[in-house]
C-alpha cells in the first residue's frame, strides 16, 4: 500500500526547501508521485481508512503542486490550481477539488459552484467517503497561511487526530465574544456552512450574535 503517511512528510519537508531556497529531492518526489498514480485504491477498506489516506494524499499534493508550478509567495499566483490541475492517483485524474469535494465532502458542491463535484457516472464515485465529517476542514491544508496545519492521519488514531486538529483551530480561528455578542472566525466556517450541522456558526445559540469572517491569507507557508 502507498505510505501516504510519509507522502505527507516528505513533500511538506521537499515544500520547505524550496520555499528557503534549499535542496529540494526531486528523485524522492517522482517515486512517490509515480507510486501515487499506481496505488490500489481498492485496498482502503472501511472509512477511517479512506478519510486518512486522502487528508494526507490532499496535503502532498498541495505541496508537490506549489513546488512544480514554482509558487513563491503566495497560492493566488495559480487561481484555478485546485479546480483544473490532475494528478493521476490510483489511475484516476484528479483535482485537489475532486478530493476535498468529491471523495472527502462525499460529492457535494463547492461554494464556487453549481453542480455537484463528480456526476452521476462518474466511476470515482465508488471511492467517495460516505458521509461527510466536519473535522477534514481542520485538517485539510490548500498551501496558504490562514488553512489549518499539516499533521500526518492515520487510521487507527484518526478520531483522536482530528479532535486535536479541531481544538487546535478552532481555539485560534472561532473567538466568542459573549459580551458584546460577536464571533470573529475564519471564512472556512463560511465556505463549508452546510457541513457544521447545529454547530459553531449553526449553533442556535449563536443565532443573535454578529459574524466578523477574518480576512483569508493566501501567503504560501
Amino acid at each position: 500500500m502507498f505510505h501516504h503517511q510519509q507522502f505527507s512528510k516528505d513533500l511538506k519537508i521537499q515544500k520547505f526547501n524550496y520555499l528557503n531556497q534549499g535542496i529540494v529531492d526531486r528523485q524522492l518526489i517522482d517515486q512517490h508521485i509515480q507510486a501515487l498514480a499506481k496505488v490500489d485504491l481498492s485496498q482502503l477498506s472501511n472509512t477511517a481508512e479512506k478519510t486518512a489516506f486522502w487528508i494526507n494524499v490532499y496535503n502532498g499534493v498541495t505541496n508537490y503542486w506549489v513546488i512544480e508550478k514554482q509558487i513563491k509567495k503566495s497560492m493566488l499566483e495559480k487561481p484555478l490550481l485546485v479546480m483544473v490541475t490532475k494528478l493521476t492517483i490510483g489511475g484516476y485524474k484528479m483535482t485537489l477539488d475532486d478530493i476535498e469535494h468529491g471523495i472527502l465532502r462525499s460529492n457535494r458542491r463547492s461554494t464556487y459552484k453549481l453542480w455537484k463535484q463528480f456526476s452521476k457516472r462518474d466511476p470515482r464515485l465508488q471511492l467517495i467517503v460516505p458521509k461527510v465529517d466536519y473535522r477534514i476542514h481542520f485538517a485539510l491544508n490548500c498551501g496558504a497561511v490562514s488553512c489549518p496545519a499539516v499533521a500526518f492521519y492515520d487510521a487507527a488514531q484518526l478520531n483522536d487526530q482530528l479532535n486535536t486538529a479541531e481544538e487546535s483551530f478552532v481555539e485560534q480561528e472561532f473567538l466568542v465574544d459573549d459580551a458584546n455578542k460577536t464571533i470573529a472566525c475564519s471564512k472556512i466556517f463560511w465556505l463549508y456552512k452546510k457541513d457544521f450541522d447545529k454547530i459553531y456558526i449553526n449553533d442556535p445559540k449563536y443565532a443573535q450574535y454578529k459574524l466578523n469572517y477574518r480576512k483569508y491569507d493566501f501567503s504560501v507557508q
